[in-house]
């Protein structure tokens, strides 16, 4: 017998799990799904966020959760640098995500674990969701599933946002210069069209990871590894990951009779950065929010859905500035962005790149 629910939220990362919690804050009766056998950091990502993030997400900086309170440092081409001052936080993203987790289960949603969604329909009256343990039903289905979701394939949604292929190390035995500091580096020699970054947990261990268009990643990130050999030429790499980020926008449609589409799944990632932890967090929230009162109401119409757009609203405007800011940041070369570097003050800096005026 088919199990049925009135949300059902496909992927176990920052946006479905927001998801999760906020239907069942509702009175939902929710499902989340998540293939992985952990709900945890799946993906390479820098660790690095703002303290808002947590608040968002309703979560103390707990020990267990904040690796340490870190500054920023941005670095020209020519290797000059703006520092923000403004802490923020290095996390363990793991377990910031079963912390929310466990949110989830609290507000009454159901969690499965090691259960992957392989075919979605929308049929009878009703979203039909087939896993490779089972077969569920339910009014509203939210895709969390990522840039290569399947809730996407599956009902014919085949826009994605423009990727970025990026790559990370995890690396141990290093010699970190400024364990308080995360540091990003601009420059089409360094990362053309992205950035580099390394982000220390403390002076050993740090996360080193980069972002480049139109170029293999690995092969500038080993370069990047390389001029910086001081700091991490004796370094062993413990974790390695690959992933395209999405920085190309929200995609046109991520809405649907009965389904929604967020996170990675829907490009609600800020393009300059590519950061996505808090805006998956504010999208998941919004999403499952909607989707818990409209199953209830019996309203699963789009119209009923695009109501997300009004609580979304400030992340999307967001999103949209931060695109304009990396579309001319692409056409500069390294003279240009030194000079941006010199005239830009610190809060400019923080301001582009979480897309706000």
């Amino acid at each position: 017998m088919m199990r049925k629910y009135d949300v059902i939220v496909v992927g176990g990362g920052p946006a479905g799990i927001s998801a999760a919690k906020a239907a069942g804050k509702t009175g939902a009766k929710t499902l989340l799904l998540e293939k992985a056998p952990t709900i945890m950091a799946n993906k390479p990502c820098g660790q690095a966020t703002s303290q808002e993030t947590l608040q968002t997400a309703e979560v103390k900086p707990e020990p267990s959760i904040v690796l340490h309170r870190a500054y920023a440092l941005v670095y020209a081409p020519n290797l000059n640098y703006v520092k923000i001052d403004r802490i923020g936080f290095l996390i363990d993203k793991s377990r910031l995500l079963q912390y929310m987790a466990a949110q989830a289960a609290e507000h009454g949603a159901e969690i499965h674990v090691r259960e992957e969604a392989q075919d979605v329909k929308v049929e009878d009256g009703a979203v039909k969701v087939k896993t490779n343990r089972g077969e569920y039903e339910a009014s509203i289905l939210i895709g969390a599933d990522g840039y290569n979701s399947t809730v996407a394939r599956s009902l014919g949604i085949n826009e994605k946002s423009e990727p970025i292929p990026t790559v990370q190390y995890v690396m141990v035995n290093c010699k970190v210069k400024y364990p308080d500091a995360v540091r990003f580096y601009l420059g089409n020699k360094i990362a053309p069209g992205g950035y580099a970054w390394i982000f220390p947990h403390n002076e050993k261990i740090a996360e080193v990871g980069i972002g480049v268009r139109g170029a293999s990643s690995k092969e500038y990130l080993d370069a990047f590894v390389k001029k910086f050999s001081d700091e991490l030429g004796k370094g062993q790499i413990i974790d390695y990951r690959g992933a395209p980020v999405p920085v190309g926008g929200l995609i046109s449609e991520p809405i649907r009779d009965r389904v929604m589409l967020i996170g990675d799944a829907a490009g609600t990632v800020i393009p300059l950065t590519g950061a996505g932890i808090h805006s998956s967090i504010a999208a998941g929230l919004a999403a499952g929010r909607v989707a818990g009162e409209a199953a209830q109401e019996g309203n699963t119409s789009r119209g009923r859905l695009s109501e997300f757009y009004e609580l979304y609203k400030p992340w999307i405007d967001r999103i949209k500035k931060s695109l304009k800011v990396m579309r001319a940041l692409e056409k500069m070369n390294d003279d240009e962005l030194n000079l941006l570097a010199e005239i830009l003050s610190d809060q400019d800096i923080l301001d582009l790149a979480n897309g706000l005026d």
